[in-house]
């Protein structure tokens, strides 16, 4: 007599891809949190801090300090002649066009939208054409309408030496001006924190408050359309 064989009974096995799915995807979201938090971590040492600012009322007087002088960026004449040009630029209002334009008003809508981009060329070709050079810096309009200052090449500035004098064109252009009225804001190059200290403290003896930011060294100083902002810190 044959000895019975006994079957074995196939458990079916568990299928564990999704699990090595999760586990993987897991893995790579923790790897992508430690590199994120590497990176803010390598960057924190760069970053330049400004102290907190504080609200105003007063008028702000800017000042560039770079290669360690410092500029005025403070023209009445320039300021005049802006006015000027900004008086002569013609009204460009965007023209209303329904999404769902009936055909007998086509032609209507057509020589509106015309008119518009017209308008739009003769004021670009007005700013395009305004130029000022003040001794320190060669201003004009940028395409989006915004004012950019470029360093004249023989502009002479103070340094820290000149500041501390009885002369200083900085020091005499503070004191015809009112510290209740204005505050100083200074634009700091990375090369040039030996001036600003000196000028903040000048303009700090005075009577002053004092805002800055720092600007990146080859950066060319533009002021948009809405003007600047530099608090009082």
């Amino acid at each position: 007599m044959r000895p019975r064989r006994i079957r074995k009974k196939n458990h079916p096995g568990q299928n564990l891809d999704s699990f090595l799915d999760i586990l993987t995807n897991t893995v790579g979201v923790l790897m992508f949190i430690g590199l994120f938090v590497s990176l803010l971590a390598a960057e924190a040492g760069t970053i330049i801090r400004t102290p907190l600012r504080s609200q105003t009322n007063k008028q702000p007087l800017f000042f560039e300090v770079r290669n360690n002088k410092i500029f005025s960026l403070n023209d009445p004449k320039l300021d005049s002649e802006i006015n000027q040009v900004l008086a002569t630029l013609p009204n460009c209002k965007t023209p209303d066009i329904p999404k769902d334009i009936p055909s007998y008003l086509y032609s209507f809508y057509l020589q509106e939208i015309q008119d518009y981009e017209q308008c739009i060329k003769t004021r670009n070709i007005k700013l395009d054409n305004f130029y000022y050079d003040n001794g320190d810096y060669l201003v004009s309009f940028t395409e989006d309408g915004a004012l950019k200052y470029e360093a004249n090449s023989s502009s002479q500035g103070e340094d820290s030496k000149q500041l501390k004098m009885t002369n200083s064109n900085f020091i005499n252009t503070l004191k015809q001006l009112n510290p209740d009225v204005n505050y100083i804001a200074f634009i700091v190059r990375p090369d040039s924190f030996e001036t600003f200290r000196v000028a903040r403290e000048k303009a700090w003896s005075i009577g002053y408050e004092v805002g800055w930011e720092p600007f990146a060294q080859d950066k060319i100083l533009v002021f948009g359309s809405g003007g600047r902002s530099v608090g009082v810190q």
